[in-house]
């Protein structure tokens, strides 16, 4: 559960076709920490990192209720201030996460004519992690191994990440 104390709400575009639920439920990434899928909110939370690369906040994201073509994201930050350049790496973390850009939106409607099947049943997107590293990761704890490996590999990535102090979360 997230602290509710002083927030910044952003605001990023949607295309026609997106559906949040759809876009981050479509396979296992979503249940992998840091990643919290609130089902009854329909909303994800997580920490993404700000400008510098180093801090982290957490979010939480959404439809926004008053326009369905736009995400409501909530970044909780206490009494840090949100330059513009934090904003912008906010967004730009979700929309690489959720595969909004506007290629994004071209390729998943190109998907779609194809796929009818897939259009009815709002497939088409593959949610990603804020960055590249954190998606190699994941690909290695999910390929080729037990569970019990997967928990032990965790254990033994994040003691290393805050030994090479690479990783604030």
């Amino acid at each position: 559960m997230m602290d509710q104390g002083n927030y910044t709400t952003l605001h990023l575009g949607i295309g026609e076709c997106f559906n949040l639920e759809k876009a981050v439920c479509n396979h296992g990434f979503f249940m992998m920490a840091p990643n919290n899928w609130n089902s009854s909110t329909k909303s994800l939370q997580r920490p993404l990192r700000l400008a510098d690369s180093v801090t982290s906040l957490h979010v939480s994201i959404s439809h926004d209720l008053i326009n369905q073509h736009s995400l409501f994201i909530r970044v909780y930050h206490g009494t840090k201030t949100l330059s513009l350049q934090d904003q912008q790496a906010i967004k730009d973390q979700v929309s690489r996460m959720l595969r909004i850009t506007e290629k994004d939106e071209r390729d998943v409607k190109e998907f779609q004519k194809l796929h009818g099947e897939a259009k009815d049943k709002g497939f088409g997107r593959l949610f990603r992690n804020p960055c590249l590293f954190e998606d190699v990761i994941k690909c290695i704890l999910l390929c080729n191994i037990t569970y019990i490996q997967v928990k032990v590999l965790k254990v033994l990535l994040k003691k290393y990440m805050i030994n090479m102090h690479h990783f604030n979360v």
